[in-house]
């Protein structure tokens, strides 16, 4: 009798484990996806512009359409004012372009948007680095999207 329990707790284990594995991973993802959603719901209050050490000197080349790259210098204060001094390599590395003015948080506190004096650049502001953003705000994307990051110049 016991050999018999045994054998058939056995294959109950065995056809079990063997069922389908594709609904638990949809389950999985479908519970992943609630978590985050949720989170970004809770944490909400969060965000760049009152949870990061944002003020402080960022730098990078930027690709340039007609020179080597932009060697960009970009100082965020505290005070919500800017300095960007850019450098265009192979053309006029001599005289570089300076701008300053302010700059404001979007209303969700991750995006940077300078002034008229900074051509109303928008910068997506992360741990210790900016993304430039595109004209409309949105993320560069391509071939090149990885070199549209300013770093922030950690002492």
């Amino acid at each position: 009798m016991n050999k018999t329990l045994i054998a058939t707790l056995l294959c109950c284990c065995a056809l079990t484990a063997c069922s389908k594995p594709t609904q638990n991973a949809e389950l999985n993802a479908a519970t992943t996806e609630a978590q985050v959603a949720s989170s970004a719901e809770i944490d909400s209050a969060h965000n760049a512009q009152n949870s990061l050490d944002w003020a402080g000197d960022y730098q990078g080349t930027l690709p340039c359409a007609d020179c080597e790259g932009i060697k960009t210098l970009l100082v965020l204060n505290a005070d919500s004012t800017y300095h960007l001094t850019e450098t265009y390599l192979g053309k006029g590395d001599h005289n570089p372009f300076k701008s300053a003015g302010k700059f404001s948080f979007d209303q969700n506190g991750s995006v940077i948007t300078l002034d008229k004096n900074g051509d109303h650049r928008k910068y997506f502001v992360a741990e210790n680095q900016l993304y430039a953003l595109d004209q409309e705000g949105k993320k560069i994307e391509g071939n090149l999207a990885e070199h549209y990051i300013l770093n922030k110049d950690i002492h």
